[in-house]
């Protein structure tokens, strides 16, 4: 038999505090995973039942519901009290996600930290990715390799500066407060104008 991740939820104030906090910290890290997938897929965070038949597919047989996906990231269960999922349940949560430490992720902080910083590093590889797939960016880079350390970082201020004026003049325009191709009163709106 699984035991459970956070004591059986009968114990006294203090082990209901604690079993309380765990499963905050399982709702955020639950979340977490969510909205990276959300970012990857263009937005939209997987419903409750996409994840569990994910899982249930994984496993190769019914292993978590639609209900405890929900109650997991909400932290509670259906009586509305902290949610004590099993080992079992979190390893295969983890595991829908693609996280080879499965229950360790969700209970343990210092493994939960390795595991964010490397699927931070994934994302930005994937951005490289996408990146250098672009010509320009291409060229860009392999120019700006032989610059100095301070001609790079003034090369970076004005990318992020060009970068800032292009999403406010799409901000602008999709308020529909601009005329098209203009940024807030007519002001240029960065690189893209005149193409």
């Amino acid at each position: 038999m699984v035991k459970a991740a956070a004591g059986d939820g009968t114990g006294g104030p203090e082990q209901q505090r604690e079993q309380g906090e765990r499963a905050s910290a399982i709702a955020r890290r639950l979340d977490r995973l969510m909205a990276r997938e959300a970012a990857r897929s263009g937005g939209r965070p997987p419903a409750y039942r996409e994840l569990a038949d994910r899982i249930n597919r994984l496993a190769g047989r019914d292993v978590i519901s639609r209900d405890t996906v929900r109650n997991l990231h909400l932290g509670l269960n259906q009586q509305g009290k902290a949610c004590n999922p099993t080992v079992d349940t979190l390893d295969w949560l983890g595991r829908g996600f693609g996280i080879g430490a499965g229950a360790s992720y969700f209970l343990d902080d210092a493994k939960a930290a390795v595991v964010d910083e490397q699927l931070d590093q994934l994302e930005r590889a994937a951005e490289l990715r996408q990146a250098l797939g672009n010509d320009g960016v291409v060229n860009l880079v392999t120019r700006a390799s032989a610059l100095s350390d301070g001609s790079l970082r003034v090369l970076l201020s004005l990318a992020d500066n060009l970068r800032k004026l292009e999403q406010d003049a799409a901000g602008t325009d999709a308020a529909g407060t601009g005329a098209p191709g203009t940024g807030a009163a007519g002001q240029w709106p960065g690189p893209t104008a005149g193409r």
